[in-house]
């Protein structure tokens, strides 16, 4: 049972990393416009992702080393802090995008004042991250999560087409003009930035060492705990996509808000799937909040040597608390300024991709070194692929800005 708990912490990573609010419009998007044709940035997301986080809870447990405790020691020091300012300018971003999408969430739920809602939300959630040990924030809203089934059974459902759908698996160029091409090559950029977002390392190697996690008992589970959660996270993706096509494509309608994204489940199913739905995308959104605004706290004090842990006494850990509470404080502040959530996370998507590198190339050395690492290094093969998935992510942080301007956010 322990074990099997354990996997919530991959779950809550997974789906509150690349199933948030960006990746469920952004996801759909693709779809209104490229039908299935995009599947394949998932499949390759996946693997990069469950790599890379396979490597960040290896090294945890090996070493007890987190993501930025490794990034202090392999980038060079101005570098090193030009990536903890990135990384956080991100998580704060994200943490208020996900913030204001849980204002529009609960006015969908109950009808009342989204303004009001949000901060009372907000009040209780900074109560139950104050109060709670890590384990049972992930439990919570990673089990939580597991309601966006409902779009998985939505898209079973209104019936694919398989060939198609399968056919997306492969790679391929787009027809039309060089407009259109970009437009294809920034939502394939964006799909797979978003299901790398830095903050799911961090947070996962955070809480795998928060969880006593060590090289003789926990090694197979992290292997467990990386495919299982990113597997369904994937799974959900592809059927975000695969709603898009089927939904948004033959009325020629591009979502560009979270509500109008919803408008499937209200087609395919009963008001009480619905509600499971809104509840599941809650959870996810939620998650996502809260891993930003600890995850921002969990990079300046293991890149500062401060001492930090979310199942520590507030009191024991003052740089740590004082970070998040003030992550989570700015965060409100812009959701209730009335940003729109989906202009930030759409930024979020393409500033991420261009940090990208910076984070995954320190997980990358150390996980190879074996003076570190040992007998649990990386492989040649294994180190290999790392490699070429590390080459994807810099050519695709190196087109993301400009696919960005030239495509005006990928809008037809």
């Amino acid at each position: 049972m322990k074990n099997l708990l354990g996997l919530t912490l991959g779950i809550m990573t997974a789906l509150g990393g690349f199933v948030d609010l960006g990746q469920i419009v952004f996801t759909m998007q693709a779809g209104s416009l490229f039908r299935y044709s995009l599947l394949w940035v998932v499949l390759l997301g996946l693997i990069a992702i469950v790599i890379y986080m396979e490597m960040c809870g290896r090294i945890a447990a090996v070493s007890r080393r987190p993501v930025f405790m490794i990034i202090r020691q392999r980038l060079p020091g101005k570098l090193g802090i030009a990536t903890l300012i990135a990384s956080n300018l991100l998580n704060l971003i994200t943490c208020a995008a996900e913030l204001g999408a849980i204002g529009i969430l609960l006015h969908l739920l109950t009808g009342w004042n989204d303004r009001l809602t949000l901060f009372a939300a907000i009040v209780l959630l900074a109560v139950f991250i104050w109060l709670a040990k890590l384990q049972w924030i992930e439990r919570t809203f990673g089990l939580a999560g597991l309601l966006m089934a409902v779009f998985a059974a939505s898209a079973y459902y209104q019936r694919p087409d398989w060939n198609a759908f399968a056919a997306g698996f492969i790679p391929s160029i787009p027809s039309g003009d060089v407009h259109r091409k970009m437009q294809y090559a920034f939502f394939a950029v964006g799909i797979f930035s978003a299901m790398l977002m830095e903050y799911e390392v961090h947070f996962y190697s955070s809480g795998a060492i928060e969880e006593d996690w060590t090289a003789k008992e926990s090694l197979g589970e992290n292997v467990a705990v990386s495919w299982l959660g990113c597997t369904l996270g994937a799974v959900l993706t592809c059927a975000l996509l695969a709603l898009g096509a089927i939904v948004f494509l033959p009325r020629m309608i591009f979502p560009d808000s979270l509500p109008v994204t919803l408008m499937p489940e209200a087609i395919s199913f009963t008001p009480r799937a619905m509600k499971a739905a809104l509840l599941g995308v809650l959870a996810c959104v939620t998650g996502a909040a809260i891993e930003t605004a600890l995850s921002g706290a969990y990079n300046v004090c293991q890149f500062y040597h401060y001492t930090w842990g979310k199942n520590r006494k507030a009191k024991d850990v003052p740089a740590f608390t004082g970070i998040w509470v003030g992550m989570l404080v700015v965060a409100s502040a812009l959701a209730l300024a009335g940003i729109k959530p989906l202009s930030l996370v759409n930024a979020s998507i393409v500033f991420g991709m261009a940090v990208m590198p910076f984070t995954y190339y320190p997980i990358l050395t150390i996980a190879g070194d074996r003076k570190v690492m040992g007998r649990h290094a990386n492989g040649r093969l294994y180190q290999a692929i790392g490699w070429i998935f590390f080459g994807v992510v810099t050519i695709a942080a190196v087109a993301a800005i400009p696919l960005a301007v030239l495509t005006n956010g990928g809008k037809p």
